[in-house]
């Protein structure tokens, strides 16, 4: 399975354990430990390769522990400190990571509450690590680059060199993509002297400030809009001269719930078939998830146009329409956890489809 299927898949399933986490080591065995085995690939049943509470006495330090050590060939590649589920993490919980990891050869710390990764490293004193991450990642809030940056400390790419060529750039990158919200959300008084100086003759006053400061505003929105907009025209391969005249108000779009449950379906059914099987594919009426990308081995419906109308369709009975479609039956859901009730429904139809399958293979062999 690739790498971006098995962090989505991953992601998709933590909100059914969240209110069930309520301590450190709960975090710790519930997500933290299940995130590095089954997303970034450690074996975390190997304690030479990811020890708990890990010891290591140098010098006049005794007794130094760290919640997590990933090893390779009994050196330390990366420490990890972790914390309880919801507490948000600053500069107070950095303590002990901070201590143990100018203490050891660990090039890199983490520290987690389970749903946030921020990373660390020396990149301005080697051996005394930085006050501030060089990457922070949210499981619950993944963006494609996030999803690309981890990956490269996952270990089958983790590679310290390459990894620390990139520290300054995110660094600054994470620092200037702050500034920049800050200032689109509220320009600064120095933002707006630098832009109104270049388009206004006149003398720079409270009065004139003021007006440029709400214009200034308005046009980063103008501007981001625009962008979006011609992203979007690009994602969906069309130019503006293409464009028709008139836009059908039915187009397919996948909604973000549609993806979201499509992620569930596959995290459930991947328990028995190889989940690079499953597929998904819209349509103006529902969006369905298919074995094989196959529509004659449909696994389930999902009726999500609607956000606060959530339907599935299932395959229950098995029955097939004349024309040869499967009878669905419709069942209505409150939230996309409640997917996770009809495990069973979605495992049998693939079991059947699966057989299915197999016999026509079987079939057609002895046919020739």
């Amino acid at each position: 399975m690739e790498f971006e299927d098995k962090i989505k898949i991953f992601s998709s399933k933590i909100n059914e354990k969240l209110e069930h986490i309520e301590t450190e080591e709960t975090t710790k065995t519930a997500l933290i430990l299940p995130f590095l085995k089954e997303v970034m690939g450690y074996d975390t049943t190997d304690p030479s390769e990811v020890k708990a509470e890990y010891t290591a006495d140098i010098g006049a330090k005794k007794g130094e522990k760290i919640d997590l050590a990933i090893l390779n060939s009994g050196s330390e590649i990366m420490l990890i400190e972790c914390k309880t589920l919801g507490i948000t993490l600053d500069k107070k919980h950095i303590s002990q990571l901070y201590r143990y990891f100018n203490i050891t050869d660990s090039e890199l710390g983490i520290l987690t509450n389970g749903l946030i990764y921020q990373f660390y490293t020396d990149s301005i004193k080697p051996g005394k690590m930085d006050k501030s991450p060089f990457l922070e990642i949210n499981l619950l809030d993944l963006s494609e680059k996030d999803i690309i940056e981890l990956k490269k400390f996952s270990k089958e790419q983790f590679d310290i060199s390459k990894i620390k060529t990139r520290v300054d750039n995110l660094k600054y990158a994470h620092d200037i993509h702050q500034i920049l919200s800050t200032e689109i959300d509220s320009p600064s008084d120095d933002l707006v002297r630098l832009f109104t100086k270049q388009v206004y003759d006149g003398t720079v006053t409270a009065n004139v400030k003021n007006k440029f400061y709400k214009i200034i505003k308005n046009e980063f929105k103008e501007v981001i809009d625009e962008k979006v907009e011609s992203r979007l025209n690009e994602a969906l391969g069309r130019t503006n001269s293409e464009l028709p005249l008139e836009v059908d108000d039915d187009e397919i779009i996948t909604t973000p719930e549609e993806f979201e449950g499509y992620y569930i379906v596959k995290s459930i059914v991947s328990r028995i078939v190889d989940p690079d099987r499953i597929f998904i594919r819209d349509t103006k009426s529902y969006c369905s998830v298919l074995l094989d990308d196959n529509n004659h081995y449909p696994i389930i419906r999902l009726y999500f146009n609607n956000p606060r109308n959530l339907k599935i369709g299932l395959f229950d009975d098995f029955e097939k329409y004349n024309s040869g479609g499967r009878k669905t039956s419709m069942y209505p859901l409150k939230n996309l956890k409640e997917l996770y009730g009809y495990e069973e429904n979605m495992l049998k139809t693939v079991e059947v489809h699966l057989k299915e399958i197999k016999q026509k293979k079987r079939a057609k062999k002895n046919k020739k």
